[in-house]
């Protein structure tokens, strides 16, 4: 948790014995954090790689197909 703290993900209160952290980073900005540094380390950079390999490996739901499309859609339009 101290390295946490030091890096700024997490605050501390202090004022007890006990200290307290809690979340400073929300969780979209860790997970985009996190996505960022996956494609760039295991995918060369290559968005497309590993999309490819998540629709390939995992079954995706028809609700899942279908937000996935209008991403692309809404990526196309842009």
């Amino acid at each position: 948790m101290q390295i946490m703290f030091e890096k700024g993900l997490v605050t501390r209160d202090d004022s007890s014995k006990t200290h307290i952290y809690t979340a400073a980073v929300s969780k979209e900005k860790t997970q985009k954090q996190f996505l960022n540094k996956m494609i760039d380390k295991l995918f060369a950079g290559s968005t497309a790689n590993l999309v490819l390999q998540a629709l390939g490996g995992h079954n995706a739901s028809k609700e899942e197909i279908e937000q996935i499309e209008k991403l692309i859609a809404d990526i196309k339009n842009k």
